[in-house]
């Protein structure tokens, strides 16, 4: 169901939801599988006859009949155009499989645009991350600035500590005035894939990130490759079109094959010693002097160029696991190692370093040294777990398929 976004938190699912409704790219896509359709309806449709009418002899000076008195000559006649050799056949299905050539390719721009959504969410979700963690830093500051002006009063520290502290109260300030900026434009990336629902200024991203793990553990990159073979849909589409300039190839050596027009008609000549009469008639183009040699040469450039187009194809999907897969095992072990050992220690030192302070067991310059490490290991994790986000948006959609 799309939300309502107006102060909402929205998921990732949801996300994608409105992408799907609401992205003009998307939808301009859509209007390619329209256009697909129509231009099968045309192959598939058989030319209509054409109807003709004559009239002649509108002088009654041109009648050897007398008797006639000025009744002239009708002639309505009936042509039809007989395709042969099968051609409207060959460009029915030539169509079709342009129509299912057109739904791979909105298959396709469907995968990428959603994996851009993903990026864009979890740089929403980076960005409040980044926020929180310089309102915490500058949280911090200002405690540390209340405690220490008793203490400057009484003389317990310098003012040349007092002054330590409030220039990186300062730097501190300037980081979370810099978070917000980065907030607003992540928030802004996102919102221009969504196509701009109302009231969405304060749209926010749910604080969860995907789970980014294989079933069955890690596959092999054969293994990994052999599946985004089978699904990916630019190369379902490159297979296709093959098809689909067979076909074409074989309609065009056909096309030496001339069609047939047959005519009927009734004349009525009052003037004539035969009033009534019928006519049947056959017309065939001779092919003596063309033989559509351009149109086959043209149609036999056209199948190579998707033969080549489906190896160069099948040569990115196979470059994209890989690297996908190898980006993802990176990422994930980076935030492993952060969960592992790293941020259970930072927030002990940083906590250990803030009673030795108060104790007077540790100078300021400690102090101040324990949090701005923290804050930046909390940055470089946050920016480890986005990475880790976009690396396995970026496997998901190098195999072809969607997470479930």
């Amino acid at each position: 169901m799309v939300p309502n976004i107006k102060d909402a938190t929205i998921t990732e699912e949801q996300a994608i939801a409105l992408f799907y409704q609401r992205n003009l790219g998307l939808i301009a896509a859509r209007f390619n599988v329209d256009q697909s359709r129509a231009e099968e309806i045309i192959a598939s449709a058989i030319p209509n006859p054409v109807f003709s009418f004559y009239v002649s002899e509108l002088s009654n000076q041109m009648s050897k009949n007398a008797e006639s008195k000025f009744l002239p000559a009708i002639t309505p006649m009936i042509q039809q155009l007989i395709e042969t050799a099968g051609k409207r056949g060959l460009r029915r299905e030539g169509a079709e499989l342009g129509t299912e050539a057109a739904e791979f390719d909105l298959q396709d721009v469907t995968r990428i645009l959603t994996n851009a959504v993903r990026h864009a969410f979890y740089g929403l979700l980076l960005a409040q991350k980044n926020l929180a963690v310089a309102q915490d830093n500058l949280d911090r500051y200002r405690q540390i600035m209340d405690a220490n002006a008793m203490r400057l009063k009484v003389g317990d520290i310098s003012e040349t500590d007092f002054t330590r502290i409030e220039v990186e109260s300062f730097k501190a300030q300037a980081d979370l005035d810099r978070a917000q900026t980065a907030l607003q434009q992540a928030r802004t990336d996102l919102l221009l894939l969504l196509g701009w629902p109302e009231n969405s200024f304060s749209l926010t991203a749910a604080d969860v990130w995907p789970e980014a793990k294989l079933m069955g553990g890690v596959p092999e990159e054969d293994q990994l490759t052999r599946k985004a073979l089978e699904k990916r849909p630019d190369l379902l589409a490159a297979r296709v079109r093959i098809n689909q300039a067979g076909k074409n190839l074989e309609l065009a050596r056909r096309l030496v094959y001339p069609d047939v027009t047959v005519s009927g008609a009734y004349a009525r000549d009052p003037g004539n010693q035969f009033t009534n009469t019928g006519q049947l008639g056959i017309s065939v183009p001779l092919p003596l002097f063309y033989r559509q040699e351009g149109e086959i040469a043209k149609a036999g450039v056209a199948m190579n160029n998707a033969e080549l187009n489906l190896r160069q194809t099948d040569q990115a999907v196979r470059a994209d696991v890989i690297k996908a897969l190898s980006a993802w095992k990176s990422a994930d072990s980076i935030v492993t190692r952060f969960q592992q050992s790293v941020l259970e220690r930072i927030e002990k030192l940083r906590s250990a370093q803030e009673f030795a302070y108060q104790k007077g067991a540790a100078g300021l310059l400690d102090l101040i040294d324990a949090e701005r490490n923290y804050k930046a290991m909390m940055l470089d994790y946050y920016t480890a777990l986005a990475n880790r986000s976009n690396a396995w948006a970026d496997l998901v959609t190098a195999l072809g398929e969607e997470v479930k």
